[in-house]
């Protein structure tokens, strides 16, 4: 995927710390990967929130991280709805 900005390398970055952490404290590869969805969608609406230079930051590409367009938090909503539906065997 074509990332868009510099914050979304960041999100990113938190993702994968988030990924690293979980799989330190717990074994579970589903529960690290929910972790790292979960981080950097959570570190991107920080980023948004604080951002006070540009005015609509929620869909703002200057404001947060953008993979293809599409901001952070509506990558993570999909690939945590294919991963719940894969992790339980719907798809």
């Amino acid at each position: 995927m074509w990332i868009f900005n510099t914050k979304a390398l960041i999100c990113a970055f938190a993702g994968f710390a988030g990924f690293l952490i979980a799989v330190k404290l717990n074994d579970s590869r589903e529960l690290a990967m929910f972790v790292a969805i979960v981080s950097a969608m959570l570190f991107d609406v920080a980023l948004r929130f604080f951002d006070d230079e540009t005015e609509n930051s929620s869909i703002n590409p200057e404001a947060g991280g953008h993979i293809w367009f599409v901001p952070i938090w509506g990558v993570g909503i999909l690939l945590l709805i294919f991963g719940g539906l894969s992790h339980f065997h719907l798809i």
